[in-house]
């Protein structure tokens, strides 16, 4: 069994009251209305390699319990070795890397968010 990873929001910095982070822009998949199983899609629009061959696509988390945690869910990301689209596991070292990434472009704007 894997373990579990979250974004942890600071309560200020909802991401359903967000809808761009820098490059980043924050979409609901699930319907706006479904307050118990809320979706979101943190997806990158200008692509950006964070290795020789993988560029982060979408980061999909899903609410929880507790507000301001959400779980990842899927991390997105294109392959260019392969020429295909991947998904990596949240436990993963290079995923974790791309992670502290973005939450670092995150905090530029402001946007405090911690991995946990």
């Amino acid at each position: 069994m894997s373990a579990l990873h979250y974004l942890q929001f600071e309560p200020f910095d909802n991401p359903m009251q967000l809808s761009k982070v820098g490059n980043w822009v924050i979409t609901f998949l699930s319907p706006k209305d479904e307050l118990k199983q809320i979706q979101l899609a943190i997806t990158h629009v200008i692509p950006r390699q964070v290795s020789a061959q993988l560029q982060p696509r979408r980061i999909i988390i899903h609410s929880t319990e507790h507000e301001q945690r959400w779980l990842i869910q899927a991390i997105e990301c294109f392959d260019s070795t392969r020429n295909q689209e991947i998904i990596l596991n949240a436990a993963d070292e290079t995923a974790q890397q791309m992670l502290r990434s973005i939450l670092q472009e995150f905090h530029k704007y402001d946007v405090d968010v911690s991995l946990i």
